[in-house]
């Protein structure tokens, strides 16, 4: 008996592999947008690096896993088109667009242009140019524009180059990307409380759209007037 005991315990236990493949594809693909949900919007910055290394390690797990998940990871995620973060004014900063292969491109649906950050001197890389591939992008039918601040408001005078000059580049950027994106439908505009719909720089955003032909849709930032925005009126005319 006790010769028996022994020989079993050396068996060792083999675990066989979970065969993935056999689930029906809409499983795979509910499991896979669960495992690549980046909370918040992509963009090269160094504290999600660690994050989206992680997630992505199992694109290597075999070719055709390959194939199947980055078609999830870049639909359902949203993507910054012009980088935000504190080493965007180096010179050899790229758009995360401009590092992306083709194929990536023509996976995404969602971009976000997010205006307001370097109001008083855009970065160079803040430019359309080929080595975006906007053209790529043939499955992107939704442009998130979120405005942190509106610079032509009378609180930054002193500040600003001028009044008009924000105004006039981020109209003209939107301009150009929307030429450049071949099934564009649809732009959503949010921002922070304290930008009005009102305001200079929405209105010539709104402008931009109108004349593209393309659906407004307004965030949870944007679903009412900002109270915030007209408050901020008030105080034109004060001097400190």
């Amino acid at each position: 008996m006790d010769e028996s005991i022994s020989s079993l315990s050396d068996i060792e236990t083999v675990h066989q592999p979970f065969r993935f493949f056999d689930l029906p594809s809409e499983l795979r693909r509910k499991i896979m947008s669960i495992h690549f949900l980046i909370p918040k919007v992509i963009d090269l910055d160094h504290r999600q690096h660690s994050r989206l290394v992680r997630r992505l390690e199992c694109f290597l797990v075999s070719k055709r896993f390959h194939e199947e998940a980055y078609a999830v990871f870049f639909g359902i995620n949203t993507f910054r088109l012009f980088p935000t973060h504190g080493q965007a004014m180096g010179r050899r900063v790229q758009p995360i667009m401009s590092m992306l292969s083709p194929r990536y491109r023509a996976a995404l649906v969602t971009l976000e242009l997010r205006l307001g950050p370097f109001w008083s001197k855009p970065p160079r890389c803040w430019r359309v140019t080929n080595s975006l591939g906007l053209e790529n992008a043939t499955s992107l039918l939704k442009l998130r524009v979120f405005i942190e601040c509106d610079p032509s408001h009378e609180i930054f005078n002193g500040f600003r180059i001028g009044k008009e000059f924000y105004t006039d580049f981020a109209g003209d950027l939107l301009r150009k990307v929307m030429a450049r994106l071949p099934v564009l439908n649809q732009i959503q505009f949010d921002g922070y409380p304290s930008v009005s719909r009102k305001g200079q720089l929405m209105t010539r955003l709104l402008e931009e759209a109108k004349a593209g032909d393309i659906k407004v849709t307004w965030g949870p930032g944007q679903k009412v007037d900002s109270d915030i925005g007209r408050k901020l009126d008030q105080y034109d005319n004060m001097r400190i």
